[in-house]
């Protein structure tokens, strides 16, 4: 009979045994998996770290691009008072111009009705 018993009990410490060891291989391979997530999102940290950088660094890019188109925008303005008042004078003088040639076509008319009088 003891020897029944210690079959039994052999039987039943196999059986626990075996499930420790079923359970022990699930742990293990959960575990790989949590390892394999840890190392893909180390991976993904850094690589949304690397974007970060790269984001502050085009901001800081833009930043200075900011703090120069004043002066820029100033020298744009400048020149095209400059070509303003280069225009302005073009005109003034092509206005004078037209006077004068005006001016030469009257005198030409009143000569030649003079001319044709006499």
């Amino acid at each position: 009979m003891t020897g029944i018993i210690w079959f039994i009990c052999q039987l039943k410490y196999k059986r626990q045994i075996a499930t420790l060891n079923d359970r022990v291989e699930l742990a293990d391979e959960r575990l790989g998996d949590a390892k394999e997530k840890i190392v893909k999102a180390e991976e993904e940290k850094t690589a949304l770290h690397t974007a970060v950088k790269e984001l502050n660094a085009q901001i800081e890019k833009l930043k200075k691009r900011k703090a120069q188109l004043p002066r820029e925008l100033q020298s744009i303005i400048d020149r095209l008072a400059t070509s303003s008042a280069t225009a302005s004078n073009q005109v003034s003088k092509l206005s004078e111009a037209q006077e004068a040639v005006a001016a030469a076509v009257s005198k030409h008319r009143d000569e030649s009705h003079e001319g044709g009088a006499d």
